[in-house]
């Protein structure tokens, strides 16, 4: 080991965990579950699983501490030592099953950098150090669960060359927005019955548009702001949760380094030019951003009274045995959805990655200047078209939806099996790239939505119907195959 001033350490206890988080022997993979058939595609004797979702622990000067991979540790000696271990302590553990095939599974609905980073430099080292065969695409294969189509496929392609990933690692492409809800969905006869009832007959209500925000992130708060400054408020049921609910699952995300609380700083934050707050919000928003913030600075109340609505899947009532409405609908958006005529959805994906090189304005730390990444406010999600619970609700709900997400995400949905609401929504703003111009088309259009009266509602809604059904019926098919529609091989081993 280098001399530092720790020292990382695979002790019995850690190498415990490591067995319990980093390990996922083929076998013992069940459930009709993306992991079971992709797993089973491949072959069920021929891989060792390794699964996403495993914590490093430090010893530094006699104190153990659990290290999360981010993007902010790449390049450092730290980041280095423990590649090195984890790839020596990964081959040991495939040594004693036989094995030289490795499956990288990643049950995510986006690609993050810091884990792809992180394993693909494992892999490398794994591959130089015990491997003779140079094609990695024999040896090793990476399973996503985000959404297959040729967009995002290029887009891996794309961070390939950017990030020096995925060393031509073979790739399968499934569908946890389809496997995790139909999971859920087949758990609670209850559920399906109440879904069953849902919009099969359309109804005077009494708001126009349901926008769920619990995590508040800038596409979120900005779009929150752009309704409440077209005084759009009145016509939804809209929350935001800004730290003042007392919600222990944002308690932890502010202990994580996220925004500072109370809201009003928040807000304050984004309209000095100082703070990367405010950098961000320049950067992103440069046309249209502080007049959006200066907004919701100016309409404090309204803003504050943006509380969760419903249960959180940190909430108490989700923490026991029983059924957890995560991915499918419960009881609570049961009675929002019975209130109102459409969705707005703001998926965990939203702007184009910049990185610490195209701004290195909006980087909060020094990194190796050899290594880029991404500095965009999308969590650790590099580009690509993620679907979330935040979707799979609104098609289990049968009810039409504006989507806030990256660019062409309705047409990746149309190219899963999916069908849109083009004419009744305008849905041109799913091809603009710009993200600014894109959440000014998605705000002018949920403002007509919100003109349409009531008797328009029920005439688009009645129209809508054959569509609504067709998205519910597909998003809780059985066929076991269903989110395996997308394979593909890389270059040198096809």
């Amino acid at each position: 080991m280098s001399e530092l001033n720790w020292r990382l350490e695979f002790n019995e206890e850690i190498a415990a965990t490591l067995i319990a988080n980093l390990v996922t022997e083929v076998h013992k993979v069940q459930g009709e579950n993306i992991l079971a058939m992709t797993i089973n595609a491949l072959g069920s004797d021929s891989h060792f699983a390794l699964t996403v979702g495993f914590q490093l622990t430090m010893e530094c000067n006699g104190v153990h501490n659990v290290l999360n991979p981010s993007k902010n540790w790449i390049g450092s000696d730290l980041y280095n030592e423990s590649v090195r271990h984890v790839s020596k302590y990964v081959w040991n553990e495939a040594e004693k099953k036989n094995k030289n095939k490795f499956a990288f599974i990643m049950n995510s609905e986006g690609y993050t950098y810091a884990d792809l980073k992180f394993w693909s430099d494992v892999f490398v080292d794994i591959q130089h150090n015990h491997l003779t065969h140079k094609n990695t695409g024999v040896h090793f294969v990476q399973i996503y669960g985000c959404a297959p189509n040729s967009i995002n496929f290029r887009f891996l392609q794309e961070h390939n060359r950017k990030y020096n990933l995925l060393m031509g690692m073979s790739v399968v492409c499934g569908s946890f927005l389809e496997s995790m809800s139909h999971s859920e969905y087949i758990q609670s006869n209850e559920s399906r019955e109440r879904l069953k009832k849902l919009n099969s007959k359309p109804k005077v209500k009494p708001y126009k548009f349901l926008f769920y925000n619990n995590m508040v992130k800038l596409n979120r708060t900005y779009m929150v702001g752009q309704i409440i400054r077209r005084g759009l408020h009145p016509y939804g049921l809209m929350s935001l949760n800004l730290g003042h609910a007392g919600d222990a699952g944002f308690d932890d995300y502010l202990a994580d380094g996220g925004i500072p609380t109370p809201y009003d700083q928040y807000i304050e934050n984004h309209l000095n030019k100082d703070h990367i707050q405010g950098k961000l919000l320049k950067h992103f928003y440069p046309e249209t951003g502080e007049e959006i913030f200066q907004a919701l600075l100016n309409n404090k109340e309204t803003l504050y009274s943006l509380k969760p609505l419903g249960r959180t899947r940190w909430s108490a009532e989700n923490q026991g045995d029983g059924f957890c409405s995560y991915m499918t609908v419960g009881e609570d958006m049961y009675e929002h959805c019975e209130k109102c005529y459409f969705g707005i959805i703001t998926e965990t994906k939203y702007f184009h990655d910049v990185t610490n090189k195209d701004a290195p304005n909006l980087c909060q730390r020094e990194t190796p200047s050899e290594y880029e990444y991404p500095v965009t406010p999308d969590t650790n999600f590099i580009d690509c078209i993620t679907f979330t619970e935040k979707t799979s609700k609104f098609l289990l709900a049968k009810m039409p939806f504006v989507l806030v997400g990256f660019t062409h995400s309705l047409r990746t949905l149309r190219e899963l099996g999916y069908k849109t609401f083009s004419p009744y929504i305008n849905e041109a703003y799913d091809s603009i790239t710009d993200d600014e111009d894109r959440s000014v088309a998605i705000a002018e259009e949920i403002t007509r939505l919100c003109q349409l009266s009531e008797v328009q509602w029920i005439e688009i809604l009645e129209n809508l119907i054959p569509r609504l059904e067709h998205n519910f019926k597909l998003m809780t098919s059985n066929d076991p195959f269903h989110t395996l529609r997308f394979t593909v091989l890389p270059d040198q081993a096809r």
